[in-house]
């Protein structure tokens, strides 16, 4: 054997250390051929225990992974093609360069004068993403409510873009307002204008007002379904805060909440609230918030469990993974309900499909114990609706 002939010729010019604890020189290749015999059967031990340690070590970190994260290989194998979509900051990036003249919240809070800061952010001006995703489902529904070969009717785009901004404010100074003693004990909100003392409750609710009068201004210039819906959005809007302390789903009514604009900008254009297309545009949406939502309340999660603020973030818990990818599944197959229904075009289940692969990708990367990857996964979630939107806009034309 080759082995048995290197060893021999080693250990013959002295350079084997394995053969150094022999007190008599060996006098024949026969007895050579012995020690050569121990010590490949002594390597071949040492082999079998590593390789068997290895593989209790493999299996031990597999276990604790797919009770961490919802990993298991099987599922990774089939989904492995999820590897060539790009990272969560990669995603991202794409799209703040090619949205590169869209002002941000920090160019907006610099040039406001110093007295109307406080109210900026109460409002969440500095964070626009949550007006994002207010605003984006509404944008859908307007695009594919369009006649084809047409792009979307401007003026309600721009209407449901200023009253997406004036009601997401309103919400937060609502959510503000409920739980200020809360966000005073919260590392993420304690520096917030009311838990701060920056602002006075009375100052929030004038505010509020304000924010409400401005939104009902361009409610009541859309027709009498969009009017009805919009006007029993605001129940929803008024007990959302109060469901974190009632229920461990308040992602669920934040869904419900969140994703009327679903509804009310197919029903601007068309005036039918129960068609196909805006139903299947609103589950999508309460599938979409609940996969963001529950990744962004794992944020502040062992500050809520010990100040008693329940979430699906703390419900779901080591299973957060596995039940957020129904989740996607679900959003994937509304949209495509909701496109068939519509008839777009092709590039809009292209966005439809890579929106879902990429959700997909975000929930295997992103480290639910690390706030700012939280953070990086809840940001992605406006260049996803914005994936959506170019897509059925296109899908318009073919």
């Amino acid at each position: 054997m080759a082995l048995s002939r290197v060893v021999y010729q080693v250990a013959r010019t002295g350079q084997c250390c394995c053969v150094s604890h022999i007190h008599t020189t060996p006098s024949s290749p026969g007895q050579w051929d012995d020690i050569v015999g121990k010590l490949k059967r002594t390597t071949d031990r040492y082999t079998r225990t590593a390789k068997q340690s290895w593989n209790n070590e493999r299996v031990k970190f597999e276990r604790i992974k797919r009770e961490r994260t919802g990993y298991s290989p099987q599922r990774s194998t089939a989904l492995g093609f999820l590897d060539r979509f790009p990272t969560i900051s990669e995603f991202n990036g794409y799209f703040d360069r090619g949205l590169w003249w869209l002002p941000t919240g920090g160019d907006l809070m610099r040039r406001a004068p110093e007295n109307v800061k406080p109210y900026l952010q109460l409002s969440r001006v500095d964070k626009p993403i949550g007006s994002w995703l207010l605003f984006l489902p509404g944008a859908w529904g307007i695009t594919m409510a369009s006649s084809h070969f047409s792009i979307p009717h401007i003026p309600l785009l721009a209407a449901f873009g200023v009253g997406a901004i004036m009601m997401r404010g309103a919400g937060c100074t609502v959510n503000d307002i409920w739980d200020i003693d809360i966000d005073k004990r919260v590392a993420r909100t304690r520096d917030r204008p009311l838990a701060s003392n920056t602002l006075s409750k009375q100052d929030a609710i004038n505010w509020l007002i304000i924010q409400l009068a401005c939104s009902s201004l361009i409610l009541f210039s859309l027709n009498k379904p969009t009017i009805a819906v919009g006007i029993a959005s605001l129940g929803l809007v008024a007990i959302y805060p109060k469901m974190k302390l009632l229920t461990d789903y308040p992602q669920v009514v934040l869904g419900f909440t969140f994703n009327m604009g679903a509804i009310m900008g197919y029903s601007a254009y068309t005036g039918n609230i129960l068609a196909v297309t805006p139903l299947a545009l609103y589950s999508a949406g309460i599938c979409w918030t609940m996969v963001y939502d529950t990744v962004y309340a794992h944020q502040d999660k062992l500050d809520d469990r010990k100040v008693g603020v329940r979430s699906t973030a703390l419900r779901f818990g080591n299973q957060t993974k596995p039940i957020l990818s129904r989740f996607v599944n679900g959003f994937g197959w509304s949209l495509f309900i909701a496109g068939v229904a519509a008839g777009m075009g092709p590039t809009y289940y292209l966005a439809t499909f890579m929106s879902s692969c990429m959700l997909m990708r975000g929930l295997q990367l992103v480290d639910l114990d690390r706030p700012h990857s939280c953070w990086e996964f809840f940001i992605m979630n406006k260049n996803i609706g914005m994936l959506i939107w170019l897509g059925a806009i296109i899908g318009n034309f073919l």
